[in-house]
């Protein structure tokens, strides 16, 4: 299989399915993190590169694993985890 670019469509539909899977999970769409992370996908949307990091979700002791692909042979992903605290 040949990796080609996404395009701007398959982003935008990966995109609004992580932010809409967030919501649908009890984030608030006007928390910090949430604000952020749609941020970090309207650039990539965007871009014709890709994004991966980590944001914090402080309010729900959670932090965001996301990682946001170039290619087309790899989907948008993000993990929710709990932060662990010492």
């Amino acid at each position: 299989m040949v990796k080609a670019i996404k395009t701007k469509k398959d982003r935008l539909s990966e995109g609004i399915n992580i932010l809409k899977q967030l919501r649908d999970n009890g984030v608030k769409d006007q928390s910090p993190g949430f604000l952020e992370l749609k941020a970090k996908i309207s650039e990539w949307v965007s871009s014709e590169g890709s994004w991966d990091g980590n944001i914090d979700f402080r309010e729900y002791g959670r932090v965001a694993e996301v990682e946001l692909p170039k290619y087309d042979n790899k989907a948008a992903g993000l993990n929710f985890k709990v932060k662990k605290v010492f």
